[in-house]
């Protein structure tokens, strides 16, 4: 039996992910809410009643029937594709053997963190994610940070106003994804108490859609750049373009507010962001470096892509689907969906109550439907002061004095974020 209880919710997600490499089924991802103290509390049956013989017998029927040696008749590639599922396994059996007391302790904290990336979405605009990501940005570097602050509304840019520049900077990102300057370093402004900024300018026509490859290599050079913090500011809407960029931080935060049309697209975005990021996995550039089963890339495209009844499928009818016609790749599938945690504020809000509630739903759905963890990192209030701020001053907010109660609720944000700021 394992106490959920006594682990972190990484170190929950590792346990899953061990289970679903070893009995090459879902039944770990399943999760049952419970109510105590007018809380919400994530049971997950399987652990609760899993015992080492279950794993020593289900690690035993993989490898025998997964073993490389046993398939020596299949192409090269298929051969190597059992061999990491091999690795995988014997990695998986350790993990849970020390969770039983049947071999050592292996430490399972994350490894030490480098630069991170803080993607700021909001499927619908007028939420406030500008005015958010630019004082997040000012908060991080306050803190001692070296952070900088990018605008990838590349249709909508106008971030930069909200870092207290009266005009569009001399030199934008546009200038790097058209190679006029080589270097991202290059687009950067810098000034004194302010966090690094690389500003864009929505008046060059067609800048909002940029090739494929060039989004690839803006962001390579993003995740390359020498600072403890990118936030990137993105448009609204769930374009390609925009997903990608979302997909790429290290932290995806979708604003809303309470506007029914703003939480129903909020979902929708996380939704539509799952969904790229599962068919992602078959391009050249993904993690998984465009696994080659054609099989598996037309099961994941048929059960995202066809409605059933009216209605779209949940990604539990997709890992079962995987897990009938291709059980050794379900552990790819239910990683991706698992290493998925979009973060969720509630801005302009008048109503906490009515936040949490609303937050809660959005939560429950996505267990439901997307079998995904939403993280709910608060509410900030609608603050008169920032309502009736204009676009040449008070800028950023969280310098000003009267904003203080801004600053604070933004900097608990950071701080459920697991940020020091």
């Amino acid at each position: 039996m394992i106490d959920a209880r006594r682990f972190t919710h990484d170190q929950i997600r590792k346990i899953q992910q061990a289970c679903c490499r070893i009995f090459l089924h879902d039944n770990a991802l399943k999760t049952v809410e419970v109510r105590e103290d007018n809380a919400v509390r994530l049971r997950i049956p399987f652990l609760e009643s899993l015992t080492w013989e279950e794993v020593r017998r289900a690690y035993r029927a993989n490898v025998l029937s997964y073993h490389p040696d046993r398939h020596q008749d299949k192409p090269p590639e298929e051969i190597e594709a059992l061999s990491r599922h091999l690795e995988h396994v014997n990695r998986s059996y350790e993990l849970l053997g020390a969770l039983f007391g049947k071999a050592r302790a292996i430490c399972m904290a994350e490894a030490p963190a480098g630069g991170k990336i803080i993607a700021v979405a909001g499927a619908k605009g007028g939420t406030g994610k500008s005015v958010f990501s630019a004082n997040l940005g000012m908060l991080l570097h306050r803190a001692g940070w070296k952070t900088v602050v990018v605008d990838l509304d590349l249709g909508g840019a106008d971030l930069h106003v909200y870092l207290g520049e009266k005009c569009v900077p001399e030199v934008t990102i546009n200038d790097f994804i058209n190679r006029r300057v080589e270097r991202l370093s290059d687009t950067v402004v810098r000034k004194e108490h302010r966090p690094m900024l690389i500003a864009g300018n929505c008046a060059e026509l067609g800048i909002a859609n940029i090739p494929f490859m060039k989004k690839i290599r803006l962001i390579e050079k993003i995740r390359r750049m020498n600072v403890d913090y990118v936030v990137l500011d993105l448009g609204a809407g769930t374009d390609f373009n925009t997903l990608d960029f979302f997909l790429c931080g290290d932290y995806g935060i979708v604003i809303s507010t309470l506007d029914q049309p703003a939480y129903l697209e909020a979902y929708a975005f996380m939704k539509s962001a799952l969904q790229r990021r599962l068919t992602r996995l078959f391009s050249a550039d993904s993690s998984a470096g465009g696994t080659k089963s054609g099989a598996l890339k037309e099961i994941v495209e048929k059960e995202i892509r066809m409605p059933k009844a009216g209605n779209s499928g949940t990604v539990r009818e997709l890992l079962d689907a995987v897990g009938r016609c291709d059980p050794v790749s379900l552990p790819l599938i239910a990683d991706e969906i698992m290493n998925f945690t979009p973060h969720l504020v509630i801005n302009r809000c008048f109503d906490t109550g009515e936040a949490r509630r609303i937050a809660e739903t959005i939560r429950s759905v996505a267990r439901q439907r997307l079998s995904i963890e939403v993280n709910y990192l608060g509410a900030i209030s609608k603050h008169l002061f920032i309502e009736r701020s204009t676009s040449h001053v008070h800028h950023p907010l969280v310098e000003r004095r009267c904003c203080s109660p801004f600053a604070g609720e933004l900097s608990a944000i950071i701080h459920r974020l697991g940020i020091s700021a």
